[in-house]
């Protein structure tokens, strides 16, 4: 399961009173499928984390911590579980963000303990407009005129950004059909690791970014030997959430020092942490990546009768300053892109469809092994009680009483598949969820059960050991009829986001499709002289398409690469 983070925090402890330059180093960079957008719209990013001492992607953190920011202050948050010093994530814009320019960042836990550290570097300006409202950005939008706006402008052409990169080649054409295929080719001499993006070039002006290449660049210009504290613990295996016990002064911490705070994720796969509470009421749960939005079980188990607190889980995010960004031009004759946009926006929203995605792999490290033994009560006549119910069908199961309290306890299978019933804890739960009360599973109404997952093996969760895991998976799985204890929070959890890929080959002419970005994958890699052809599907509406490829080589020279392809309405 998850490898021995005792070692590994002793090790980082003895390391830290080094010299600097033995300390890992990372700065993170996010390329974006593009730079101009209407509120409402998903943002998709491709993170590069790279390790500042040997020049190459980082195989360290495994969590990116994205801030979006405007003068106003911090707008939405997002996190990337990163593999390998890559990593890619969607972001969607809240449709109630003023329209303005916003700063993009991204920094990992690593990142917080250098002292100094500029989380500017790397980051990037997106504009946002919102059609729909007249909020903006405090001191954040200047109007001017048609002629003016244009004179602000610099094509792409004029610029020489359309030149091709020497170690990426692409080359696009039209099919019969006016589709546009994509070829690239690695020209260099080392392998790489790069984004594409395909979407509309409808005139708005793109705010000025660095791109990947002068982000390398600024990496020498790093002061050498950096000071450097323990502020937080890396994120080697996954996200460390951390928490806290509100609700009790400090005199009463005794009562909680040493219990065990549990995290637990409701799903049909377990996914339950645990820690140990110091002395000061904190609690360090390490994850392997928690991916999607989810609600978060915290929870003491076997407080005292008149205890009453609850754990608070701690934000991770700096909250940046963004320092200075400058103002978005707003000029009349954008109306009718921006309204093209608005459109494309909602009927992406209205219309929404996995069919458009391709998710990616993920390192998704399960916490109990995949051997179960599953039961589907629909297949068996049910009992009136839950404990009837085990009792007659579920062998692997059985209920027995201890000093008044009724516990379930699994049969449990050794190295050599012996068999046997042990008398230790046995973890139950109820939709992934931790229910150390058994009694309250055995009075569930077995109507609300769909499956039974038995785990016959024993399980260590941080500190705790369990002699077996059982979870009932209700038809809804939100824990139907379930009653908690006082010191039980359930609260919204920001996970990391899913690595996917807008492809949209799913579209179909049934599909009103406007969309802006035709084409995203935020992770291809191509060898020496190999070669890559993308085909994409054109919208309902014609005109200029931009194809931009972003990213470094194994030797971390930055890679980009830009032009376009004008195509016609499907």
């Amino acid at each position: 399961m998850k490898k021995n983070f005792t070692i590994f925090l002793l090790l980082l402890a003895c390391l830290l009173p080094l010299s600097a330059q033995n300390h890992l180093r990372e700065r993170v960079y996010l390329s974006t499928d593009k730079a101009v957008y209407v509120a409402g719209d998903a943002l998709w990013c491709s993170a590069y984390c790279v390790d500042v001492n040997i020049r190459r992607l980082s195989g360290f953190s495994s969590t990116a911590y994205v801030e979006l920011h405007s003068t106003d202050g911090l707008a939405c948050t997002g996190k990337i579980a990163l593999e390998k010093g890559r990593g890619a994530g969607r972001i969607d814009l809240p449709n109630t963000l003023p329209t303005g320019n916003y700063r993009l960042l991204a920094y990992t836990a690593q990142s917080c303990n250098e002292q100094g550290y500029d989380y500017l570097m790397g980051s990037r300006i997106i504009s946002v407009f919102n059609p729909l409202s007249n909020d903006r950005v405090k001191n954040g939008v200047e109007l001017v005129g048609d002629g003016d706006y244009k004179a602000l402008s610099v094509t792409p052409e004029a610029s020489g950004s359309y030149l091709p990169d020497t170690t990426l080649h692409v080359e696009a054409s039209g099919d019969a059909d006016g589709n546009a295929c994509i070829t690239l080719a690695n020209i260099g001499k080392s392998p790489i690791s790069f984004d594409l993006s395909v979407y509309h070039d409808d005139g708005i002006n793109t705010p000025s970014s660095l791109h990947i290449g002068d982000f390398i660049s600024c990496l020498d210009k790093l002061p050498k030997h950096p000071s450097f504290s323990l502020n937080r613990i890396p994120d080697y295996e996954g996200e460390i959430i951390r928490a806290k016990v509100v609700g009790i002064d400090k005199a009463g911490l005794g009562a909680v020092s040493g219990k065990f705070a549990f995290f637990s994720v409701p799903d049909v796969r377990p996914g339950v942490y645990s820690a140990e509470i110091d002395g000061d009421g904190g609690a360090v749960i390490f994850t392997s990546n928690i991916y999607g939005n989810k609600d978060l079980f915290l929870e003491i188990p076997g407080l005292e009768e008149g205890v009453v607190c609850h754990l608070e889980a701690e934000s991770p995010f700096v909250n940046v300053n963004p320092g200075e960004i400058c103002p978005l031009r707003l000029c009349p004759s954008l109306a009718g892109s921006l309204e093209a946009r608005s459109v494309s926006m909602q009927i992406g929203r209205a219309f929404d469809s996995d069919t458009l995605y391709d998710f990616l792999p993920v390192n998704d490290s399960e916490l109990f092994s995949s051997e179960v033994e599953r039961y589907n009560l629909d297949d068996y006549t049910r009992f009136p009680l839950m404990e009837e119910t085990i009792v007659e069908f579920i062998t692997e199961l059985r209920v027995r009483s201890f000093e008044g309290r009724r516990d379930i306890q699994v049969l449990m299978k050794d190295s050599f598949n012996n068999a046997y019933f042990s008398s230790a804890s046995t973890l139950a739960m109820i939709d992934g969820v931790p229910v150390f009360d058994h009694g309250k599973v055995l009075d569930c109404d077995p109507s609300l059960i769909h499956y039974v997952d038995i785990y016959p093996y024993t399980y260590v969760i941080g500190k705790r050991s369990f002699s077996g895991v059982v979870n009932f998976i209700t038809y809804k799985g939100n824990l139907p009829g379930i009653k908690f204890d006082d010191n039980v929070r359930i609260v919204s959890f920001q996970g990391t986001a899913y690595p996917q890929a807008f492809t949209c080959e799913g579209v179909d002419e049934a599909y009103p499709d406007y969309r802006q970005t035709i084409f995203w994958h935020p992770i291809l890699s191509l060898e020496p002289g190999q070669s890559y052809t993308v085909k994409c599907k054109t919208p309902a509406y014609g005109g200029r398409f931009n194809i931009v490829a972003e990213g470094v080589s194994d030797d971390l020279e930055g890679i980009y690469s830009q032009t376009f392809i004008e195509l016609g309405p499907r």
